[in-house]
């Protein structure tokens, strides 16, 4: 069977420092896995970044900066970013089978495309799919020093490998553990809300969620995990509860 296109959406704003591991990472990736595509997706108002994308020896021809050019001030005035909106658009136009969202304080497992190419091609009839994670502190360590240390697993935070039962994926695992197939999200409008900044997957996960029931485990470590504390808790604050599915 042929190979499965990835999508990597990688959401950035304003941490020049943090989103280099994310980019370094893709260059890993891309030394075991070939079929995927980069949309750079930059919400800083400004592209003060753009000239380093270069210097991360990326296949240019699989990298494409798409600037979000707004003030905190219009984001302020209309509710929250557009980016919801541009990254709807990039899905729509994409040849790729499978998204792949990515926060910049986060990266990938060098291994982990090829790991969701073989459960996407074994299991068709799913069309998305959560990971595990390793932590890292992306303020002061480099992905690569990520770690199972208990010390990002107190009991007063959310531990986003608790589960391998299907799920939904809203305050149990963090956005970016999700990944999904194009064509549902098209065919049947499953898309990011916008203007919205805050827990702009949460609607997503909703639809997916009641078209095609809850989100299964893909046994895949998939990524590096910037930790901070209160992970999910702005989700839990927005909806006001956690799922119970």
């Amino acid at each position: 069977m042929k190979d499965l296109k990835f999508e990597i959406l990688l959401f950035y704003y304003k941490r020049p420092e943090i989103v280099k591991n994310a980019l370094e990472s893709i260059r890993k990736v891309s030394e075991m896995y070939d079929n995927w595509h980069l949309s750079f997706i930059d919400d800083s108002g400004d592209e003060e970044f753009r000239n380093s994308l270069e210097s991360f020896e990326l296949d240019q021809s699989k990298v494409s900066y798409i600037p979000i050019n707004m003030s905190d001030d219009e984001k302020n005035r209309l509710g929250g970013s557009m980016m919801g909106a541009f990254a709807n658009e990039i899905i729509e136009r994409t040849d790729a089978d499978v998204i792949i969202p990515l926060c910049d304080d986060d990266a990938l497992m060098a291994d982990y495309l090829n790991n969701l190419n073989t459960f996407y091609l074994n299991n068709p009839q799913e069309v998305w799919s959560y990971c595990h994670v390793i932590f890292y502190d992306p303020n002061s360590e480099h992905y690569l020093e990520a770690t199972f240390d208990p010390k990002y697993k107190r009991s007063t935070e959310p531990n986003l490998n608790a589960h391998t039962e299907p799920i939904h994926p809203s305050c149990k695992v963090d956005s970016s553990q999700v990944t999904f197939r194009k064509t549902p999200a098209t065919s049947q409008s499953i898309r990011y809300p916008s203007p919205q900044t805050i827990d702009l997957d949460r609607s997503l996960f909703e639809s997916f969620v009641v078209r095609h029931g809850l989100c299964p485990f893909n046994s895949a470590l998939g990524q590096y995990k910037g930790w901070f504390p209160d992970q999910l808790g702005a989700r839990v604050r927005s909806t006001g509860k956690e799922y119970i599915q």
